[in-house]
């Protein structure tokens, strides 16, 4: 496996997911630039698979889509994936709400919160 090029931090957010066996949900458990892990009890997913995920970040309440994403890792209940390619505007949205998230966990500022209301997928 190789070595990650970032920190990832914690993060507690609904993804959706689509696939080549349909769509699905489930929750961001830690995220970076550069990927996330996704915990989904019982995911049928393998490595190497090509996902396209929508993810409400904590910013806005308009989801990102990130196409193509790949599972790098599987466990029992959660799996990695590794961003393919993200958009300029979405690679800066993404390292902006990141560094926010870092700062907001690496600071004594207990009381920092960075979240919306939750997403309902309709």
């Amino acid at each position: 496996m190789a070595k990650r090029k970032n920190i990832r931090v914690e993060m507690n957010r609904p993804i959706e997911l689509q696939g080549p066996r349909g769509t699905s949900q489930g929750v961001v458990r830690d995220f970076s630039p550069g990927g996330c892990r996704i915990e989904q009890p019982e995911a049928k997913v393998h490595c190497g698979m090509r996902l396209t995920l929508r993810l409400s970040l904590p910013d806005r309440r308009e989801p990102i889509e990130i196409k193509p994403a790949v599972v790098t890792w599987t466990g029992k209940d959660s799996f990695g994936v590794e961003f393919l390619s993200l958009s300029q505007d979405i690679r800066a949205r993404v390292k902006m709400v990141y560094d926010l998230l870092l700062e907001a966990q690496s600071s004594a500022e207990s009381e920092r919160v960075i979240s919306l209301p939750s997403v309902s997928w309709t």
